[in-house]
């Protein structure tokens, strides 16, 4: 019931600002988007914090953007993107016991911008932004690479002594499989805030080339009782904490193609007018 109320009140939100826009200039440009990201998971537990440190992680982004204009300065954006992130788990009192798991999400980030004009020069014109948003995010699933001191011990697949694992979602304890992380009560709708800044550039006409710079704040965990149990051969067991959140350094690059007509055909008559004299 509560991944469904954050679905109805984020989907009122998105609709609610499309309409806005719709009432304004009604300026829509389309198009592709690409791009890499540093995030780094934050621990919510003090006991965590003392046990391991969670280290940065780079990783890219690709999908589809569209921007309405609303006023003259003033533009909503927002993407589809497909988007690998990642935590890095080391203990802070071993060098043997690391996890480093890739994460794949469906992100969608809306920003609501104000643009400015810049001169480069004596005749180059650009233009740059600053903008503020929330940042929708759904958790389809992921994989990783555990290495613990336990393995080591045991003898557990040598000379690595690691597990590769499949992230899995809402499993009994007892189902969980050799080779899978279970994560229990997942946060698979994630919310978290957009803050953004960047370059615009006009190169074709109207098109556009946008460089954006975004800092995501992430404010979901990725669990809601913070435990990723993982299946382990024998005896051995093993439980990730995922009471964290996510912190990205976002660097996009965005072209624009501008699906307004009726602006280009402003001033032009599409009635032949012939010169000469009227027959009698």
């Amino acid at each position: 019931m509560r991944t469904i109320y954050m679905i109805k009140h984020v989907s009122l939100l998105v609709a609610g600002l499309l309409f806005l826009n719709y009432k304004g200039e009604a300026q829509i440009l389309v198009g592709p988007v690409v791009g890499g990201q540093l995030n780094r998971m934050v621990f919510y537990n003090d006991q965590s914090k003392d046990l391991y440190k969670l280290k940065p992680l780079l990783n890219f982004h690709a999908g589809a953007s569209i921007s309405f204009r609303a006023q003259k300065r003033f533009f909503l954006n927002t993407s589809i993107l497909y988007a690998q992130k990642g935590k890095l788990l080391e203990s802070n009192y071993n060098s043997i016991t690391r996890n480093d798991a890739t994460f794949k999400y469906i992100d969608m980030p809306i920003l609501y911008t104000m643009e400015f004009k810049a001169k480069m020069g004596r005749d180059k014109v650009y233009k740059w932004y600053f903008g503020v948003g929330p940042n929708i995010s759904y958790w389809l699933g992921g994989k990783g690479v555990l290495v613990h001191e336990d393995l080591n011990e045991n003898g557990v697949n040598p000379p690595n002594y690691d597990v590769h694992y499949k992230i899995v979602f809402n499993k009994d304890s007892a189902a969980v499989a050799t080779n899978e992380m279970n994560v229990r009560e997942p946060n698979r709708i994630q919310l978290g805030l957009n803050l953004s800044a960047g370059l615009i550039f006009e190169p074709f006409g109207n098109n556009k080339i946008m460089v954006n710079l975004r800092y995501a704040f992430g404010h979901s965990f990725l669990s809601r009782n913070g435990k990723g149990e993982f299946g382990l051969p024998g005896v051995l067991y093993y439980e990730d904490d995922l009471k964290v959140r996510s912190r990205e350094l976002v660097l996009s690059l965005h072209y624009y193609i501008d699906l307004k007509t009726d602006q280009s055909k402003k001033g032009k008559s599409t009635v032949n007018i012939k010169s000469g004299r009227k027959r009698k």
